[in-house]
Order: structure tokens, then sequence, then C-alpha cells
């Protein structure tokens, strides 16, 4: 019993570090706000100087105040009735160890007070506390100044009257104790206490049995372990529904036993033991989206558009051209060239790469014996219509009416997102990924290859586009736009990396999915960093507008493609179908992407 008091409570360190983090975020998000054309209102203003006050307050402070609003307001409940505890709650440190500081003329018992103190918030934390407590404040006045206002008062007038002498003044941090979250707070407060105090004789005795089970360095150490003061009061509940009580000889064995049905290890247990804990079904949705699949066609779906610019003819026109001697280059140029021609029986053909165009994308022209994406062309103008159509409606919601909540608002991008990732995801198994993989290099080679001045001088190029446009000219039977294809490359590769790297946001529907702010107005890019490889919200919203320009969609067709439709079949990765199955699929034309119908 006598180590209660060196015990370390992890969850009570966890949650400060996410407070003071969720502080931080927020604190950006309102200055970003503040940056753009929309004004703060009068409660953003008062939270954004709430939160600044209280962070430079923990800036100075090196863990002498906290931020969580649970525990600071459990601290000051107990601080204001100290024989509750027979001292007054000290605040945790950075790694999660309580402190009880004696109160003159009230009896001292240290560890009571401590396993008390820890039963009282871990019964408070399973119970839901944390969502109703309290802000907390930063005040340079004592705590009893404020009996005659609100602390939001005294944080407010403190900040405004601030100058630079009082800016560095030591500032205290406390939960606001007029609010009526305070007396919510305060109802579920008392009701613990009560719990924790019948209670108290059997947690003396269990708490430092559970710090040794949780000791990382072992049963034999002489130190505390550390302890989760939730699971601490989910085990003390267990003990007192099965009616342990401290007198009870295997008291270590029942501790193990209300550890596996709380961590839900070994048997199922009874559905009274267990209670409901619906499990988060959207961790394991992420798996139904392997990103190297979706980054793979973006791959193909580049080589596809550089397809309709005829680049690969091109290169094998020169490449023909250099082998019969009318194009006379011995320079790097030749030596390139001489490369390509050896590495041509290595190198994905026509035939081949249109096989894969057709499995990844829908496009028609390959051998119908694979898996044809049929779903793809209306699932890619679904969401690329579905980005188009939410920011614009945003824009006009807000200037013309109040903001509908953006957590709403989005799930139908969302939705979109979510299904073409998935459909993604599911053609890109087998061999597409290494396929895209060799397609890349082989398109790397090919810019580098017609970017070489001998071969641009050869044509009075200025660059490597000029150069396919001459050649398709002259020996293809005509150029065709090449900027347009450009444009829809580079959208399309920004479009696959976005989804690839937002897997997270794209399952799980309590996230927003796309950041207004960064749309209005985007971070700088730091150096190395690019649009097609790690996009931000704003590089997708300006890929899908110029997807939607250039290849002349409507608005009208616009918004029709944005409206919800339920989801098509599709599983989360190929599933293996018998051979007449696919003999019938076989016969069926192509439905997605094509050359023809990118041009509208």
């Amino acid at each position: 019993m006598d180590k209660i008091a060196t015990i370390l409570y992890r969850d009570i360190a966890r949650n400060e570090f996410l407070e003071r983090e969720t502080l931080r975020t927020r604190l950006d998000q309102l200055k970003k706000i503040e940056k753009s054309s929309r004004t703060l209102n009068p409660d953003e203003r008062v939270e954004m100087a709430r939160i600044k006050s209280v962070l430079e307050a923990l800036k100075h402070s090196e863990w002498s105040e906290l931020c969580n609003r649970l525990f600071v307001g459990v601290r000051d409940m107990f601080n204001q009735s100290p024989g509750l505890l027979g001292g007054k709650l000290e605040n945790h440190t950075a790694n999660g160890k309580l402190g009880l500081s004696h109160v003159s003329g009230l009896s001292h018992d240290l560890q009571s007070g401590l396993c008390k103190a820890s039963l009282t918030i871990g019964l408070l934390m399973i119970d839901g506390a944390a969502g109703i407590a309290p802000v907390v404040h930063a005040i340079h006045h004592p705590h009893e100044s404020t009996s005659s206002g609100s602390l939001v008062e005294a944080i407010v007038e403190a900040i405004s009257e601030s100058t630079e002498s009082t800016a560095s003044a030591p500032r205290l941090i406390y939960s606001d104790d007029k609010s009526s979250a305070w007396a919510n707070l305060n109802r579920m407060f008392f009701a613990a206490i009560g719990e924790a105090q019948s209670m108290l004789d059997l947690a003396k005795l269990v708490l430092p049995l559970l710090a040794i089970e949780g000791d990382p360095r072992g049963k034999a150490d002489d130190t505390a372990g550390t302890v989760d003061a939730e699971e601490f009061a989910r085990v003390m509940r267990y003990l007192a529904a099965h009616h342990i009580s401290k007198y009870e000889p295997q008291l270590r064995r029942h501790i193990n036993e209300a550890l596996n049905v709380i961590q839900n290890r070994g048997a199922d247990g009874s559905t009274t033991q267990l209670g409901i804990d619906i499990p988060d079904f959207e961790d394991a949705a992420e798996a139904s989206i392997v990103v190297p699949n979706v980054q793979a066609i973006g791959v193909f779906l580049c080589s596809a558009m550089f397809e309709e610019v005829k680049l690969f003819e091109v290169v094998d026109t020169l490449m023909n051209q250099f082998q019969t001697g009318t194009l006379a280059r011995t320079g790097e140029a030749g030596q390139m060239l001489y490369t390509y021609w050896k590495d041509t029986p290595n190198r994905m053909s026509d035939a081949e790469r249109r096989n894969f165009y057709s499995m990844t994308m829908g496009i028609p022209g390959g051998n119908n014996s694979g898996m044809i994406n049929r779903e793809f062309n209306d699932l890619w103008l679904r969401f690329v219509s579905s980005v188009s159509s939410f920011v614009r409606k945003n824009e006009v919601d807000r200037l013309l009416r109040a903001p509908v909540p953006a957590a709403i608002s989005q799930q139908q991008v969302r939705k979109a997102a979510r299904d073409l990732a998935v459909n993604l995801s599911m053609h890109g198994y087998g061999m597409t990924f290494h396929a895209a993989r060799d397609l890349q290099s082989q398109l790397k080679f090919i810019f580098d290859l017609l970017s070489n001045p001998d071969i641009k001088s050869n044509y009075g190029a200025n660059d490597m586009w000029q150069v396919v446009d001459q050649v398709a000219t002259l020996e293809l039977g005509g150029a065709k736009t090449s900027s347009r294809y450009r444009t829809l490359a580079t959208c399309g590769a920004i479009i696959t990396a976005w989804l690839a790297t937002n897997v997270d946001r794209i399952t799980r529907s309590t996230r927003p999915i796309i950041d207004m702010d960064e749309v209005r107005m985007p971070s700088p890019r730091t150096d190395g960093s690019k649009a097609t490889t790690k996009p931000s919200d704003y590089d997708l919203v300006n890929a899908c507008e110029l997807w939607l320009a250039d290849t002349g969609t409507g608005d009208t067709v616009i918004d029709q493609m944005a409206q919800p439709r339920e989801t098509p079949v599709m599983t989360s990765r190929p599933v293996q179908i018998p051979a007449i199955a696919r003999e019938m699929l076989a016969d069926l034309p192509g439905m997605g992407l094509s050359y023809q119908n990118t041009r509208h």
C-alpha cells in the first residue's frame, strides 16, 4: 500500500498531452480563418484569446500548470473542499504522478487521498465526464478573486488590459466554475466521490496490485508500476458487482479475471460482464483501400493521356528513323535511342499497355480476358463533380447564407471518394502495381530522350512537346492539342495521389474531408514538394475544376453527377469467378473512360 504515492497514471498524462495538442490545432484553425476573408465572430475571438492565454501559461509553467479540462475541473472541486482528500490535490507531473499537499487542521492520509482521487477521476472517465467538463482559463488573479464574475470575463479583461510588462507575469489555469458545464460536472463529481468512498478500503489493496501487473520492469522490481485510472475504476466496479471484499484471500486472481474481461482477453464472457462496446468499424475500412494500388492507377491514367498525343508512337518513329539512318545522331541522344531499341523485348508493348488500360480504367482496346473496370468512368466523374459542386455551393452559402455544417455538407464528397478509392484499389491488385512501376520508368526515359538538345535541335523545337507535335504531324497523320492532355494527365495524377494520401479522411465519417480554409488560403508549398505526389486540398479542387473544364463537362452534367447514387457492388479485392462467367463477361463491351469520350 505504501507504493500508492509513486504510481504513474498513464491515461491521465496522455490526456494532458492530447488536450495541449487540441488547443494548438484549434488555435491554428482560428488563425487561418482570421487570415481569410471571413471575420471572426465574437465567440471565436473570445475562444482565440482564451486559448492563447492558456498556451502562454503552459509555455512558462514547466508543468506547474495543466489544461486538461476534466483533471483541472476535478482538481478545483477537490480543493474547494480539501477535507474530501485530507489535503489539496496537486497538478500531476508530466509522467502522470499525482500529489497531495498537506492542509493545516486536516488529518493527512496520503495513500487514501491519492487512491480516492485516482479512483474518482477514473470513474468520471468511464461515465463520459470529459465531454462535459468546463473549459479552462489562465488568469493573473487568484481563484478566489473571481467570485463576483465568471472566469470568461476575467480572462477577456486580463487579455484586453495586458501590456508587455504583464504579458510575462505568471498565470494560473482554472476551470470555469460559473458555467453550466461546471454544475453538470459537479453533480457527476459527487456521485463518483460517493462511489469511490464506498470502495476505498478495497481500492487501497487493489491499486498496488494493479501497479505490479502493469509494471514493465517486472513484478520483482521495488518501484511502483503504471496504471490507467480508467482501467482501475473498471476493475473496482467489476469487483464490486461480484461482491469481492477486502477480505478476499484470492484478490489477485479476481483482479486478473476483471482485467481479462475488461481487456476482452480469452473467453468472451457474458454480456453483463462485457457491456455493449461497439468496435470501430472504420479501422477495418482502411484495409479495403490499398494505397500502392491506388497510386498505380494514376500512372496508367497519365500514360493513357499520353497515348492520345501519340507519345509512344513518336518515340518508336524516332527509333526506326535512327535504325535506318534517316536520323543521324551519334551523341547522347543516339546512345539513348540505341538503348531504347535494345530494351524492346523487355518493354511493355502497345497491346499490353492497352490491356492494362482496360483492366484499370475500362478503356476499350485491350483483350477482354481480364477483369475490365466498367465502373471507373462513372465513379471518376462522380467524384470530380462532387468536389466541384461542393466547393461552388460552399462559396455561395458563405456569401449569401449561413454556412451548412461542413461535416454534413461533405458527406457526398466522402462517399464519392470512398467509392472511387475502393474501385481503384480493387483493380490495382496482381501485376498492375509492378507494371505501373515499369511504365513510370519508361515514361521518364521518354521524357529525357525527347528533351535532349540533339533531338530538339533536329526539329527546331524549344521543348519536347514541340518535337511530339512535329513528328505526329509529319509521320503519324496529325497532331493533337498536347497541352490539353498534359493538363488531364497532371490532374489525374493529383487526384489519384490525393486519394492515396487521404485514406484516413476518406474512410472516417466523423472527420472533415476538405479543409475549405486551405482551399481559400493555400499554404506555401515546401521545397521539393510537388502537387502530383503530396497534393493539398487546394490542389485537389484545382485539379477537379481543370479536369471538368478540359473535358468540356457542363454545369448540368456536373450537378447531375454530383447527386447521391447507390454504391455499385464492389468487393475489397478481386474474387475468382468461374470460367463460364468470365467468358460471358468477355462478350460485353467496355464501359469505362475511352480516348474518344474524354473529348465530350
